[in-house]
């Protein structure tokens, strides 16, 4: 998840607190050290606590190959290591627990059993008409085939693209100016409409025919276990 750190024209600075929420880590502001749910972004205690932060949606997750062919120019976040901290940056300290049983820190079995706990999921939240939001899982297992789905969540269409190699993920609306279009999926991240449009969904731009050059409208999205999803929006959908 990434978040701005603006709030109420106020420019924050972040830290992790040490504490867990959940069974997901809590982030403190430097300014008030109120605590926030990177999960959720929102403030769960101190000075502002019930503010929320607005994510970034313009993040994909994706292989740095990947991105680098399509931002050539990015900079890159650094910095200074050596020795041992250098190594176990390239090391998963993690990986025993991703292998486990275990849901959360605590180790603790969470009771929503539409889907198995440590399931991986691509969480989406789209807000509605009447001001509230409906969230949907889309586990991963649906992507093992086809790295497209297209979906309705609401009255939102959505394209959601996975690669199980790289583990790119990218959600956006299917909205073209009015039209609402179909996707199937080309080679590596190309996808093509029903149009025959074609378009490259690490930018979200179309890259032929008359389209060439729009973008389509990306939304907020987490690749993210099912347990931890669900304990924090009880209320999802899956998609089936």
């Amino acid at each position: 998840m990434v978040y701005s750190r603006e709030l109420d024209g106020e420019t924050y600075t972040f830290g992790v607190s040490g504490k867990l929420w959940r069974d997901a880590l809590l982030m403190y502001d430097h300014q008030t050290r109120t605590l926030w749910s990177h999960i959720t972004g929102e403030a769960i205690k101190g000075p502002l606590k019930g503010k929320r932060l607005k994510p970034l949606v313009a993040t994909p997750q994706i292989a740095w190959k990947t991105w680098q062919v399509n931002y050539p120019e990015t900079l890159v976040l650094s910095v200074p290591t050596r020795g041992v901290m250098r190594e176990s940056l390239n090391q998963d300290v993690y990986a025993d627990y991703h292998a486990s049983q275990r849901a959360g820190v605590s180790g603790m079995e969470y009771t929503d059993d539409r889907l198995p706990n440590k399931s991986l999921v691509i969480g989406v939240q789209v807000p509605a008409k009447d001001g509230t939001t409906q969230f949907r899982a889309y586990p991963l297992t649906h992507f093992a085939k086809n790295a497209v789905v297209n979906d309705t969540l609401g009255e939102v269409p959505l394209l959601l693209f996975h690669d199980k190699r790289s583990f790119a993920t990218a959600v956006f609306t299917r909205n073209v100016m009015e039209d609402v279009r179909t996707f199937r999926a080309q080679d590596k991240h190309f996808v093509e409409d029903n149009t025959g449009t074609r378009w490259n969904l690490i930018t979200g731009e179309a890259t032929s025919k008359k389209e060439k050059g729009t973008r389509l409208e990306r939304l907020p999205a987490v690749n993210i276990y099912w347990f931890a999803w669900a304990r924090y929006y009880p209320e999802t959908t899956i998609y089936r």
